[in-house]
């Protein structure tokens, strides 16, 4: 196990509020912007939904590897995530809570046991205990028959 990494990410403006994130390890760059709320354009991904989609990847990507330690059977794995914005007193804008709500279909295990899975999977997420969001995880999970 690694002790410590540093994740390296560049970014280049390419307008007023827009700019490229790239980085020499991936292959493909992401284009970002002030989200249309606050004067960005429409289809482009924010610092927002950047910030909320890598709440979701970190549970998926975390409870898949404890699962596979577990030796639970992962037959497919969606999220439905909403980050909440709220304007505080200061008048400063945060994501104050984001909600999980992870679709599991397993197989060979039962639901309950599963269930305890995502949740260990969010105890141990680093970027959910990285950042100061209140975090809320309502699982669904489903309980297939092993394929033969």
């Amino acid at each position: 196990m690694i002790e410590s990494h540093d994740y390296t990410v560049t970014l280049d403006g390419t307008g007023p509020k827009t700019g490229t994130l790239t980085d020499h390890t991936l292959a493909v760059a992401i284009d970002v912007a002030s989200p249309p709320e606050f004067g960005g354009p429409q289809g482009v991904w924010s610092p927002e939904h950047l910030f909320v989609a890598s709440v979701s990847a970190c549970l998926m990507t975390t409870f898949q590897a404890i699962a596979d330690l577990s030796g639970v059977e992962v037959i497919s794995y969606s999220d439905q995530a909403v980050g909440h914005l709220q304007r505080g007193e200061d008048r400063r804008y945060r994501i104050d809570k984001i909600t999980l709500r992870p679709k599991v279909v397993v197989s060979g295990v039962e639901a309950d046991r599963a269930m305890r899975l995502v949740f260990k999977a969010e105890a141990a997420c680093l970027i959910s205990g990285s950042i100061n969001s209140e975090i809320v995880v309502e699982p669904d999970i489903q309980v297939v028959a092993p394929v033969a």
